[in-house]
Formats: structure tokens, sequence, C-alpha cells
């Protein structure tokens, strides 16, 4: 899930990437934030229902309002692709595309068309998914002409502020439709600190860095902690399609927290450790982090953990 001025979706590589120390690294949640969405099917039957579970945080406590519409078969699987074919079948229909709204909804279930792979030609069919489109704003909701022609309005509750872009959320999740393949969301099998296991009810207790620098180097020993949300070796699949095609996933954990500095806030499967210290801007607060584990077939998962800053 992206800010709408992102439109183009987050390519998973491998490897580990670092933050500079001139900007706040993405991986610092201080602004109304969807870090993750989940589907109890990444890969679904014709007919079968799928679930749409969200992992969003506000820091300021906002109730979220939530509309849900989908796209079957779009020219395009980017998120602009999928609001054209919204657009047209609603034109097309007479009706509202908004299939769910409401404060709090976070999580969506649809019913996958019987027809998701009939109605397509049999060598595109390898093309067929279902785009599950969210909006989130953390205000008040309305489905009038926007800024940039965009179909929605959010604006801030009490004022009438039309909140900008970057302070509300809009994303696709995608879902494959498929005859018989299956993708299972990963599984985190163990969290560590430190390198033994932390237990998700376990609050640990920090010392900050004694800088406020978003480079995680300088700091002192003490305060630099190691982290880990490692993946079962299942969760990282392999095999050949119901196309023929083989395919070996490639998995990714990105790290995130309310306060602090990653080593490498995005890692590998194989190499899923990364450093954490919280800036001394955080000293005597209670911190959240949350580990959020994707593959590259739209399987994802995710947990969190508490810190508290001496």
């Amino acid at each position: 899930m992206k800010k709408l001025a992102l439109f183009p979706l987050l390519l998973a590589l491998p490897g580990s990437f670092g933050c500079t120390a001139d900007f706040d690294p993405g991986s610092r949640v201080t602004s109304f934030r969807v870090l993750a969405q989940q589907v109890d099917l990444p890969f679904a039957k014709p007919g079968e229902t799928v679930h749409v579970t969200s992992l969003s945080y506000d820091p300021e406590g906002r109730p979220v309002n939530w509309a849900w519409a989908v796209c079957v078969n779009p020219a395009s699987s980017t998120v602009q692709g999928c609001l054209d074919k919204i657009a047209d079948d609603s034109a097309k229909s007479g009706s509202s595309p908004i299939l769910a709204q409401g404060l709090e909804l976070s999580d969506f279930s649809y019913a996958i068309p019987a027809d998701a792979l009939d109605s397509l030609p049999q060598p595109v069919r390898s093309s067929a998914l279902v785009g599950v489109m969210s909006v989130a704003c953390p205000g008040d909701l309305s489905f009038d002409s926007g800024p940039n022609n965009l179909p929605w309005i959010c604006k801030e509750r009490g004022t009438g502020r039309e909140l900008a872009q970057d302070e509300y959320i809009v994303g696709s999740k995608r879902v494959l439709v498929r005859a018989s393949d299956r993708n299972q969301n990963p599984v985190i099998e163990q969290v560590t600190f430190d390198g033994q296991d932390w237990p998700e009810a376990e609050v640990k207790r920090v010392t900050a860095c004694d800088t406020t620098s978003n480079d995680y180097e300088p700091c002192a020993a003490s305060a630099k902690h190691r982290i880990a949300a490692r993946p079962t070796k299942a969760s990282v699949e392999a095999g050949t399609n119901e196309f023929g095609v083989a395919f070996s996933e490639q998995v990714i954990i990105d790290y995130y927290a309310t306060e602090g500095t990653f080593e490498h806030e995005i890692k590998i499967a194989a190499d899923a450790e990364t450093g954490w210290v919280a800036r001394k801007t955080a000293s005597g607060k209670d911190l959240t982090l949350w580990m959020v584990v994707h593959d590259d077939r739209g399987g994802a998962t995710w947990t969190e953990r508490q810190v508290h800053v001496e």
C-alpha cells in the first residue's frame, strides 16, 4: 500500500537497503499509514470468497473511514488501470462502484466472479486478476469530484479542510485468479531481539542513542540491538505453475517503527536480521515495531512488538 502520489508499486528487489542520514526514513511511522494488506487467498479460484485484512496506524488515533471497490481483469494491473476499469464498469451498469464503506472498516470480503477465467481467451488467462481498491481516510470521506479529477474527497473532521494526497491512503491489492494454483501467505516462525526469542507480550526496555541523527552507525554499541522476524523455510515457495512456468519466490521483510532508526529497513528471508536503535528523542516513550513479510506473488503477513525507551 502506497500513498496515492506514489502510483508505481514498490518492486520487491533482493538485498538490503539502508537509510540516509539526511531524511527521515520510510520505516519511521510518524503519519497515518497503511503498512500492509493481506488476502487469505492470494491466488483464488472463480466463485471463492476472499477476505482482505489491513494493517494501519495513525499516530493521532483518529477514526478511519474506509471505502472498497474492485476491478475484474483490468487492462493494466496498476492502481490507475484498476481505477479506469472501475469507472468503465460503473458507467456501463449505472450503479455505484463502492461495495463497502464505513468507519474502521479495514477488512473486506469479495466473491470472485464465476466467469473471471472463462471470460478471457485461453492464451491470456495467466493475467486474470481481481484488483481490490481501498481508500483509507482519517476524516470524512465523500465521493464527489476531488482534486486532480479524483472521484473522492477526504476532509479533516471539524475543520472541513481537504486533506492532501499524502494525508490519506489509496491502494490496490491484487488477487490472482487461477484454476488450480495456490500461494500461501508467509508464516513468521520466530521474532528475536539480540539473538533471543522475543514473545509478543514481552516489552523490551532499551536505552536511547545520544543523538537525533537518522544514521544508525554512530550510536553507542549499548544502544544498538539486533532484531529479526524469520519466516519459515516453507514460506519461500517454488515449483511449476499451472501454465507450465517454473517459479521461485522472493520473500522480504519490511521493518517499521514509530521511532528509531534501522540499520537496514528491508531484508531478505535468507538474511532477516537487522540493527535498530532508539534515537534520543524517543527517551521515556513507548514504541511499536512492525515486521511485515511479503512474497512476490501477493502473499503477506505481519507481527508487532513493543519497546520502552528509558
